[in-house]
């Protein structure tokens, strides 16, 4: 299942496969009516509808094609990190969200997500213990329709903590989810983090 998010919307390919979008594409696809018609419907999701829409009956090669022809691709990493039983979040632009950023080229996407944390926490000495299921949202910037893959990884630290804010993203504050403030980042948090690591969030903090 693919699920993509738009502020509050989301868009739901229970049977496309994102292997799909590695593949070159097949151009007597760009010429059919189906293609047209998904990429209008795409479309109109995007820049005019507030609701959820299901796409479940169109060929996994169209759909990657009308992606490519709509998105331009930002993928980025991030990190769940546990430090003391609790684990670490950031305030960016006034939104709780949990530290992440781009992948640079040719970097792999561990390595991008421990930087990432890094840059923007200063809390280092991370190693991670497993990958986390991704999240994908889409937004526009500059005119052009911008679909951001972000792979998560779960990570600990034995650092003691002693954050320091990367102002210059956005970062005002980094601090400790727990179970005190969990359920209030939950709700206040992005939907496509939510979906993505809600359960991994609740395991941590009431472990």
């Amino acid at each position: 299942m693919y699920r993509l998010f738009c502020n509050n919307k989301m868009l739901v390919c229970r049977n496309f496969f994102e292997q799909f979008l590695d593949n070159d594409i097949d151009n007597s696809k760009l010429s059919s009516q189906l293609f047209e018609n998904t990429l209008n419907k795409i479309k109109n999701w995007l820049e005019n509808s507030e609701e959820n829409i299901y796409i479940d009956d169109i060929d996994n090669d169209i759909l990657a094609a009308v992606f490519k022809e709509i998105f331009h691709f930002a993928p980025a990493a991030g990190g769940l990190v546990i430090m003391n039983n609790s684990i670490v979040a950031i305030e960016r632009n006034g939104k709780v969200d949990l530290p992440k950023g781009h992948i640079e080229k040719n970097e792999q996407d561990d390595i991008a997500a421990m930087r990432e944390v890094e840059e923007e926490t200063a809390i280092s000495n991370l190693s991670i213990i497993k990958r986390l299921p991704a999240s994908y949202h889409c937004y526009l910037l500059n005119n052009q329709w911008t679909l951001k893959k972000t792979s998560w990884f779960l990570m600990k630290s034995d650092d003691e903590f002693k954050p320091k804010p990367q102002e210059e993203e956005g970062i005002s504050k980094v601090f400790l989810l727990n179970k005190d403030n969990v359920n209030y980042f939950l709700e206040n948090t992005y939907p496509s983090i939510r979906l993505a690591l809600e359960e991994d969030i609740l395991e941590v903090v009431r472990s």
